[in-house]
């Protein structure tokens, strides 16, 4: 049975009385419940502060993943033209490397998350997550040695189900060295309980594509994975878009359970309990980086940046929100190998939800030192 949201010491209310947007990047709205309770531990000291924006490089269109080089450079993924363009590490105008093939542009889906090899000085590999035409997938890249062109090398893991939504996408590695992939349950809620079906899960494969178990299936019961974040301890976190209730952010345990479609954040009784939960109009969480104390979390449709203070897994004080309505639709957050947040915007995709108009400039990349 799932406890009271963290279960233990103190409580901080978060409650927010607006009508909700589903949370899957923009959709209709609905009837919110009232407001939620974050249990918090609040024994630590000042939580870190940001420092002012300034644009590493503008004029990307639906950009999706980032993932840092070796040289400090980044490479960022575009959802619908299924380009990897690579940005230089002072920031600039970003150079196209080459066109992921296979990839089925969608509402939601297409070219989504990339990370790079561990190994990447030598392998030259990076990892995406694909929608297909009939099914998603995540593969191997290669990208040349002068950036400019790259191919397919394998198939690592196949028979995700596609849909027009929620497909998650968001992948990362492990400090088990492992990939870590969210998916969607493809707006089929019932593939989130389904344990014969990769959706609406977070799985977990080694790099040359086998499970470490019989299954790659790590925990189940999502409804749509958009965010992974590790803790210096190697905790797990996972942000979840929720329906028209509750997003959420979780604590990853293998083998469990986190209640879609039977609970939704805090409204349910099934299921593991997140740490943290908010209302989708003022979340829709995607990317999340952990960084100096805290998560930082993009809100789409919420249109800021989160920041949740966590220790070892738990809440260490209240959620603080940053650039409200400033640079409109957060889609990724990646810290750079200097400490600082890179954030991605979601504005040129507005016409696919009806949400923020693209401003001059749009899509961008933003870099914040965290203080």
């Amino acid at each position: 049975m799932r406890h009271s949201l963290l279960g233990a010491s103190l409580a901080a209310a978060l409650s927010l009385t607006a009508c909700s947007p589903e949370s899957s990047d923009n959709e209709p709205a609905g009837q919110l419940l009232p407001g939620a309770t974050a249990t918090l531990d609040e024994s630590h000291g000042p939580v870190a502060t940001l420092g002012e924006p300034t644009e590493i490089t503008t004029g990307l269109t639906v950009p999706w993943g980032l993932t840092f080089l070796p040289d400090g450079s980044a490479l960022v993924s575009e959802r619908n033209s299924a380009l990897i363009k690579r940005v230089p590490a002072a920031g600039g105008p970003a150079q196209t490397v080459g066109v992921v093939p296979g990839v089925a542009a969608k509402a939601e889906g297409g070219l989504m998350g990339i990370v790079a090899s561990p190994g990447f000085a030598t392998d030259r590999t990076v990892y995406a997550s694909v929608t297909g035409t009939d099914e998603n997938s995540i593969v191997a890249l290669h990208i040349a040695e002068d950036y400019r062109s790259l191919r397919q090398d394998r198939v690592l893991l196949d028979g995700i189900q596609t849909a027009e939504r929620h497909h998650g996408g968001r992948l990362a590695i492990g400090p088990d060295g492992m990939l870590w992939i969210g998916t969607g349950d493809a707006f089929e809620p019932e593939n989130a309980a389904d344990a014969t079906s990769l959706n609406g899960k977070i799985l977990r494969i080694r790099t040359d594509g086998t499970a470490p178990g019989d299954s790659p299936i790590y925990s189940s019961g999502h409804r749509n994975v958009q965010g992974i974040a590790f803790g210096p301890d190697g905790t797990a976190y996972a942000s979840e878009l929720g329906h028209r209730a509750w997003d959420e952010v979780n604590v990853l345990r293998e083998g469990a359970d986190y209640g879609w479609p039977e609970t939704e954040g805090v409204a349910g009784s099934t299921g593991t309990a997140p740490i943290w939960t908010v209302h989708p109009d003022d979340a829709s969480p995607s990317g999340m980086a952990y960084a100096a104390g805290s998560l930082w979390i993009g809100a789409l449709g919420g249109q800021r940046l989160w920041q949740l203070p966590v220790d070892s897994g738990r809440a260490t004080g209240q959620a603080v929100e940053h650039y409200r309505g400033e640079y409109g639709r957060i889609r990724t957050v990646e810290v750079a190998p200097d400490g600082a947040l890179w954030l991605i915007t979601s504005n040129t995709d507005a016409s696919t939800w009806g949400g923020v108009a693209p401003k001059p400039g749009d899509d961008r990349i933003l870099r914040v030192e965290v203080r």
